[in-house]
């Protein structure tokens, strides 16, 4: 089968590519050809063999991730030729075998979620959501199975795929339009899509962050950005702490709202 590969690295995250690319090739889906589309401003990595570069500029946080889905869009036909689409997170690493498993079939919607692995077996008011009404990305409380998917990887059958791209793409666009953001960007989208649906559900295995401690063999590992590519990657510098707690707090309450809301 053929399998599309969506991968974004604008900026100084093109420091990922090469361990990226060199992990896929040794674990991930071995069986089966690969092609890999870069989205990328970086004049090192070459449109080559089963890599295709499409130039991305750097739009600056979180544009650059809340788009994504738009990006994604504008190679739409060529997508259509594969078996498989599946998009991972710049530093991502694969260590172990990732094979035939991760394949969604029509009992599964032809989707594949990632469960987040800061969210595993936690009471559901801790989740995330954008609580929002006037968000398109909005997920209700009394949405039945409700869990909580990472961002950093999501795929499935082509034309299923490409049916959950072509609808976040559209709800993050409304939701421009109108002067929000969902909370947590293309992920709230994702999340919301996902709500209520049946899907193949992949455990933290495959989303493991590095050097954490969970009960999982790590299949594919999140590399720490800060300790691969330095400060620049740490978006919550020491000087944060009481920022942090002020968040936790929000979170917290606006979630025991939310949760009792139902």
């Amino acid at each position: 089968m053929k399998i599309a590969i969506l991968y974004i690295c604008t900026g100084k995250y093109s420091v990922f590519w090469n361990n990226f690319y060199k992990s896929s090739e040794r674990f991930l889906l071995t069986e089966h050809e690969k092609h890999y589309f870069v989205f990328t401003d970086s004049a090192e990595i070459a449109t080559t063999g089963r890599i295709h570069t499409i130039f991305q500029s750097k739009r600056g946080f979180p544009l650059d991730s809340l788009l994504r889905f738009e990006m994604f869009l504008t190679i739409r036909d060529e997508l259509k030729s594969f078996d498989y689409i599946y998009f991972f997170n710049s530093n991502i690493q694969f260590v172990s075998p990732v094979g035939n498993e991760i394949f969604p079939d029509e009992s599964h919607g032809g989707i594949a979620g990632f469960l987040h692995p800061g969210y595993y077996k936690k009471r559901v008011f801790w989740y995330p959501y954008e609580r929002r009404k006037k968000s398109t990305a909005y997920v209700a409380s009394h949405t039945k199975n409700l869990k909580y998917y990472m961002g950093a990887a999501n795929g499935g059958k082509s034309q299923e795929y490409l049916n959950l791209i072509e609808t976040c793409c559209k709800n993050t666009q409304l939701d421009l339009q109108r002067g929000i953001m969902a909370i947590y960007h293309d992920e709230s989208h994702l999340n919301k899509y996902l709500a209520g649906r049946q899907f193949l559900e992949l455990s933290p295995a495959y989303l493991y962050p590095e050097d954490s401690k969970l009960d999982f063999d790590p299949k594919i590992l999140i590399l720490n950005k800060v300790k691969h590519g330095g400060k620049y990657f740490d978006k919550l510098p020491n000087t944060a702490y009481y920022r942090r707690a002020e968040l936790f707090a929000k979170r917290f309450f606006s979630g025991i709202f939310w949760y009792l809301g139902r």
